[in-house]
């Protein structure tokens, strides 16, 4: 039996395909069923990538308690960490004792580019002139009356052109023509690339040479979300540790993520954990994002930590700042039904909106976690979520699970052994019962 697919593989049916993946590959039952069992979901999947033979489930769960700007919010999270929406959770009930997190967000524009080679230098010298903006001024009013025109619904709806800039970059001799486009409840993609492609004779008509390439970046510097919460000491109240110790010890692990770029990859991929979750569950372009956030935290030359946490007399204030290239419309959001389903439970009618929210997720999952580490450390609580996946793993179903997880938990003894023992005579007791 051959260990290779087929070369027309991508035109079978999905069906076809994945009788041909069991077949190729010696999958089991369980592997198929896990990657598909509802016709629909099939056909979604069919119609969203190529090739498509089944779908990969994730948990979608519900982090609750969230006070944004004065109003409560349940976030939809889609992961496979077992602790991310324990401390997303944990961390809302801490944070609305001192009455939640307050948000501000910046108009969502985003930025198509058109890189030319063999540019008429004259031309791209008075183009990129910081003492004479005539010649960008001339091409910027072209690009707007040629923008207007290729997106007008988006004109119509506040969106649409908001300006120009140019740069020579030296090392590829490429001139590289920046458009910002307001792209309002859009994360702006489709729209991006079809403005760049439709201005690439415009530009090249002005500047000479001809174009290299055409598409948005996910830079996203000009779209940021902030987000602050003010907590009382008293409210950081915390086993076996004084409040206004833990606070001190939480604004040094934020100073420490600001100076040693090692530690600011692990915080920051501790705010990322719930904010992509949800961007995920939303249907949004959680690849994107990310390469956003993290091109905004070496904004300066090093990488750095997107939190920060200082003391206002008995006060402690934590904040983020971060872009949040995120969409409430277009794209998979419109079609899939567990990005409707997510957008319904957020209850929010626009991109501002999933912003600030995603602003205010990042802020509290990492006070959660942060928190945690300098005071009784990170891995407790992990080792009980993980107890969980080894009695599933043992067998365990149903009720028993919680069981068989509460005492591998009690007996301290974390491994596939211990879990297989407890779970097998708790299994053996109730069939006796």
């Amino acid at each position: 039996m051959s260990d290779r697919l087929p070369k027309d593989f991508r035109k079978l049916s999905i069906q076809e395909r994945r009788h041909v993946l069991a077949d190729t590959y010696q999958l089991d039952n369980e592997q198929l069923l896990g990657s598909g069992h509802a016709d629909e979901l099939l056909d979604l999947a069919d119609v969203m990538v190529e090739s498509a033979a089944g779908f990969l489930p994730l948990p979608l769960g519900i982090a609750t308690g969230f006070i944004v700007d004065g109003v409560e919010h349940s976030i939809p999270m889609a992961t496979e960490e077992p602790s991310v929406i324990a401390a997303a959770t944990y961390g809302a009930k801490i944070v609305a004792r001192g009455g939640g997190i307050a948000t501000t967000i910046d108009d969502p524009v985003m930025t198509a580019q058109v890189f030319i080679e063999q540019a008429n230098t004259r031309v791209a010298a008075a183009l990129c002139s910081t003492s004479d903006p005539s010649a960008l001024n001339e091409l910027a009013e072209r690009l707007k009356q040629s923008t207007d025109a290729v997106i007008p619904a988006m004109t119509e709806r506040g969106g649409g052109y908001r300006g120009c800039d140019a740069a020579w970059l030296t090392e590829t001799q490429l001139l590289r023509i920046q458009i910002h486009i307001d792209v309002r409840d859009a994360m702006g993609a489709n729209v991006l690339n079809t403005v760049a492609e439709q201005l690439k004779p415009v530009i090249t008509d002005y500047c000479g040479g001809r174009s290299l390439m055409a598409i948005l970046t996910n830079d996203a510097l000009q779209r940021r979300a902030q987000a602050e919460f003010r907590l009382p000491l008293h409210a950081l109240r915390r086993k076996g540790i004084d409040s206004r110790v833990l606070a001190e010890r939480i604004i040094l692990a934020g100073k420490l993520a600001h100076e040693d770029p090692s530690r600011a990859v692990t915080h920051n991929k501790g705010i990322m954990n719930g904010v992509t979750a949800m961007a995920l569950a939303t249907g949004n372009d959680t690849r994107g994002l990310e390469a956003a956030v993290h091109r905004f935290a070496c904004r300066d030359g090093q990488y750095r930590g997107l939190t920060s946490y200082r003391l206002d007399n008995d006060e402690l204030v934590g904040s983020i700042e971060l872009p949040v290239p995120l969409g409430s419309v277009g794209g998979a959001i419109g079609f899939h039904p567990v990005a409707r389903m997510a957008l319904n439970v957020l209850q929010i009618g626009s991109a501002g909106e999933l912003g600030r929210i995603a602003a205010a997720l990042g802020l509290v999952q990492n006070f959660a976690a942060v928190s945690a580490l300098v005071a009784e450390g990170i891995q407790h609580g992990h080792m009980r979520f993980h107890a969980h996946r080894l009695a599933y793993q043992a067998g365990a179903r149903g009720s028993i699970i919680a069981i068989a997880a509460e005492q591998i938990t009690a007996g301290g003894v974390f491994n596939s052994q211990a879990a297989k023992s407890i779970v097998h005579q708790l299994i053996t007791r109730n069939e006796q019962r």
